[in-house]
């Protein structure tokens, strides 16, 4: 349970960043590929490179690659919903993909079989993104880019189903099939990372126009977020294997307590008021995944 708490309270730091990062005067871009090169140089430190460079030939290491080439423009896709819909919206959009992997666990895992609890959370998961992803009038209002409200549904749905093949894959290989202690899961960490970092750098050396532009909040705010992005997957990972529980059962565990804590955290740090669409939504939500909890 201790490392599935602190998965919650480091995503929820994660999350917490990006809604501060206007404020400060943080580039975004920037930000995330300093993030991304701190975060694969700190896991491959802590796992050894030595033990890094042995399972460079593991399944999981090609499985990494795959995922670290969609990690950078999915985790720029998090920070601009997180900015511009709130906290608790990109909580819902990004915790609610469990829907995917976990659909994928039970339909191969004959030990993890289908329920009827399991069918109302998949139909209560949808109507509860919709309804969280609604801006409201005063954030549309203010958006200025002048997005329409139907545009505002385009970043949380990016967020939904890029969060949740990123999900399956690290659920997939977090198996002790596929590594057994902590420096095994810090490897696997760090590809994904490394790989997300060289296509930022190589965008920044080789596309036109595309030169980073820094300031000393960028890349402190870079750095802050690579430490915490580091722990936020190495504690998921460490989760997966400690939880007495199905790996379909570990997603929404994680996620609730997710949602929880960002949705609070919005509310009381950054003083975000939610409309009754908002608040309906994560009703559903915080449903579809009890739902999901009651099999265990």
């Amino acid at each position: 349970m201790i490392a599935l708490g602190l998965s919650i309270v480091v995503s929820t730091l994660l999350f917490s960043c990006f809604r501060l990062f206007p404020k400060y005067g943080v580039r975004l871009e920037e930000a995330v590929v300093v993030n991304y090169m701190v975060a694969g140089t700190l896991a491959v430190a802590m796992a050894g490179p030595s033990h890094a460079w042995e399972r460079m030939d593991e399944p999981s290491t090609a499985a990494g690659v795959a995922m670290g080439l969609i990690f950078l423009y999915m985790f720029k896709k998090i920070g601009e919903c997180t900015q511009k819909m709130g906290l608790g919206v990109v909580a819902i959009a990004t915790k609610m993909s469990m829907v995917l992997p976990m659909m994928v666990f039970m339909f191969l895992d004959p030990n993890d079989p289908w329920t009827w609890q399991k069918t109302l959370a998949v139909g209560l998961a949808f109507p509860a993104v919709r309804l969280a992803s609604d801006a409201g009038k005063a954030t549309l209002e203010s958006d200025p880019d002048g997005v329409s409200k139907s545009s505002n549904l385009i970043l949380p749905a990016i967020v939904f189903f890029g969060s949740g093949l990123i999900d399956l894959g690290f659920g997939w290989f977090s198996s002790v099939e596929h590594m057994t202690g902590d420096a095994d899961r810090l490897t696997f960490a760090a590809v994904p990372f490394t790989v997300a970092a060289l296509m930022g750098l190589s965008r920044w050396a080789f596309l036109p126009g595309s030169k980073p532009i820094w300031n000393r909040a960028t890349v402190i705010g870079g750095v802050l977020l690579g430490v915490i992005n580091v722990g936020s997957l190495f504690f998921l990972l460490s989760a997966y294997q400690a939880m007495p529980f199905p790996r379909s059962a570990i997603v929404p565990v994680n996620n609730l307590g997710i949602v929880l804590a960002t949705a609070l955290a919005g509310i009381a740090f950054f003083k975000e008021r939610p409309t009754r669409k908002n608040l309906l939504g994560w009703l559903l939500a915080m449903a579809a995944l009890v739902l999901l909890l009651l099999r265990n």
